[in-house]
Order: C-alpha cells, then sequence, then structure tokens
C-alpha cells in the first residue's frame, strides 16, 4: 500500500500569510489550515486544494510565485532552523537535501554542477505536479536561500513542466531571471559561487535549541571528564548529518581509531552506548519542545526513518515518544 504524501504544516502559514497581506475573504481555507498544529503534517493534496481555492479567489498570473515569495526561514520549521546554523549556503543546501522529507514526504532533489553553474531538479513520486504547486515550491526555495545570504541574487534559470501560461512574462519579472516551460522537470540554476557565500541569517529558536542541547550535555557527573565531555559535545554537533561516525570522531579529538577505542575502554565504556545516551539526552529535550514534530526529532537524532527512532526510544526508556510526550504534558497541567 503506497502511504499518503504529506506537507510540512510549517509551510501552511505562508498561505496565510498571503491570504491576510491581500485581505481575500478565504476563512473555509483558514479553517482548513487552523485544524492542523504546527508541529504537524497535512495531506498533500489537501495542500494543494487549499492552493486551488485561494486561485479561485484571487486569480492573478503566478499565483503560484506570489504566495511562495511570501515565505521565510521559519516556514521551513526544523529545516529552517538547521540551514540558519550552516556556515554557507552551499552547507545549507546540503543539510537541506537531508531533511527534505520533512518539508515534502515524497520530495525528491538532486544536485548537479554543471561548469559554473548549480542545478536543482526536483520531483515528487505522488504529489500532483500541478502548476500552482510547482510554482509554490519553486519560489520558497528561493526565498529560503537569499533569506539565508541576506541578499536577492536571482537564480540563472527556472525550469517549469507545465506549458507556458498566457502571460509568461510575469514569470520572468518576479523570478528575476529567463524561465523555461514545457521541461522535463522542476528545475533551478544559479551560479556556483552563490554555494561558497556566508550565512547572514539568525533565528532565536535555533539559538534556544542549540543552546539548551549544550546544556543537556553538560548535565552528567559532578566533574566532568573532559574526554567524555567533547566526545558527547561532537555526537550532538554530527547528528544533524546522520549517523556518527567514530574515525571522524576520533580525528577530531586527535586520536588514531583505535588509540580511540583504547581511551574509551579506559573510561569504561563502549562507542555505542555513548551515541545511545547523547541520543537519549537530546530526544528527551526535543519531545520537551511542542514545535518540534516526531518525525523532526528522528531526523534531528540521525535516525533516516521515524520507526527507528520509536524503537530506540522504547529499548531507553520502555515507552514510545508519543507516550513519554502525554506523560509530559500531564505532569505540565499537574494530573500527575
Amino acid at each position: 500500500m503506497i502511504e499518503q504524501a504529506l506537507v510540512s504544516c510549517a509551510l501552511a502559514d505562508v498561505l496565510r500569510r498571503y491570504i491576510y497581506r491581500n485581505h481575500l475573504d478565504a476563512a473555509d481555507v483558514l479553517e482548513v489550515l487552523d485544524s492542523f498544529s504546527i508541529s504537524q503534517r497535512m495531506p498533500a493534496d489537501l495542500f494543494t486544494q487549499q492552493l486551488e481555492r485561494i486561485q479561485h479567489l484571487h486569480p492573478v498570473p503566478a499565483l503560484g510565485l506570489r504566495i511562495g515569495r511570501c515565505a521565510e526561514p521559519e516556514h521551513f520549521g526544523v529545516v529552517g532552523y538547521l540551514a540558519s546554523s550552516c556556515s554557507s549556503l552551499g552547507q545549507a543546501l546540503m543539510r537541506y537535501r537531508r531533511f527534505q522529507s520533512l518539508l515534502a514526504t515524497d520530495l525528491r532533489i538532486q544536485v548537479q554542477q554543471q561548469g559554473e553553474r548549480i542545478h536543482f531538479q526536483w520531483g515528487y513520486e505522488q504529489t500532483p505536479l500541478t502548476a500552482l504547486a510547482t510554482e509554490f515550491g519553486v519560489a520558497v526555495f528561493l526565498n529560503l536561500y537569499q533569506a539565508l545570504i541576506g541578499q536577492t541574487i536571482p537564480p540563472t534559470l527556472v525550469e517549469f513542466p507545465h506549458p507556458a501560461p498566457a502571460q509568461a512574462a510575469v514569470y520572468e519579472v518576479l523570478l528575476g531571471c529567463p524561465v523555461r516551460f514545457d521541461a522535463a522537470a522542476i528545475g533551478l540554476e544559479t551560479p556556483s559561487s552563490l554555494l561558497a557565500m556566508r550565512i547572514a541569517s539568525s533565528d532565536p529558536h535555533l539559538r534556544d535549541l542549540l543552546d539548551q542541547q549544550a546544556a543537556a550535555m553538560l548535565v552528567q557527573q559532578p566533574k566532568p571528564d573532559a574526554f567524555l565531555s567533547r566526545l558527547q559535545q561532537l555526537v550532538a554537533d554530527a547528528l544533524h548529518e546522520g549517523e556518527p561516525n567514530a574515525a571522524r570522531l576520533a580525528d577530531q579529538m586527535d586520536y588514531s581509531l583505535r588509540s580511540f577505542y583504547r581511551e574509551l575502554a579506559r573510561h569504561g565504556l563502549r562507542y555505542r552506548n555513548v551515541l545511545a545516551d547523547v541520543r537519549l539526552r537530546l530526544a528527551r529535550l526535543y519531545l520537551a519542545d511542542s514545535r518540534l514534530a516526531s518525525a523532526e526529532i528522528a531526523l534531528l537524532l540521525g535516525y533516516s526513518e521515524q520507526s527507528a527512532f520509536n524503537r530506540a526510544f522504547r529499548g531507553w526508556t520502555g515507552s514510545t515518544p508519543g507516550e513519554y510526550r502525554r506523560r509530559l504534558r500531564r505532569r505540565s497541567s499537574g494530573q500527575d
């Protein structure tokens, strides 16, 4: 059975912003969007239906682009937070690729360098490729990279798989570059030099999250051991990129892999136990943050699938992440 494609509800706020900015009477759309919390995901076809409802109310050319241009990094949820924490746009876009399934579960993006150009190409396994949806997707991506570098540097080319509309020139004005229609897929090109540009954005929630993460790593024995403290922090930092590699961590700590394992043994530890301990501490921290969905937490902890996180958390605590979260809510409301 094919699972239903889902879209992050963080993107739903982009639609709200467009509705409010243009004073549209879209109570039915807002009612649908408001039925989901910011940490949830909604069916992709339902999200597309809301775009179509807005088009019915406001039938202007290139509507998908106009709505998408209302997006800011905060509308990418944890993807935006993590991208904002990177040092360069290239690093941020690599992180975007890793966490892209948080935005749309069936979203796939390919990146290729072609001479002095970087070509991004999107594809969806299930989501219908309507003109509105493709325009929206391109515009929010464009807004993300421009917000991250703090400059409105346009792409060099944008490609859409749908036929050219009657007012095709509007697209080039809104995007600031040539636009090609009837393309094989959704595409966007930028100069390769853009990837080296430093990140200019900053996010208060991100800083708060990372500060809490650092604090969580310090909560251990009364006199923290320098080796263990350093290792725990490196593991925590590496989790955003996936399963931390012991050899890489050893190199970062100026150990050979053999010496690294010997030092762990001297502390009475095994690497996998240190990794599990860090993950458990951070899992408890993230689960206490209602703004983070379970799928986001799984990726923040280096798991490729939420089911793997669920199994690990049950093994550590005897309960699922959902059960743990419900207990936290009961305690905070004084029910326990």
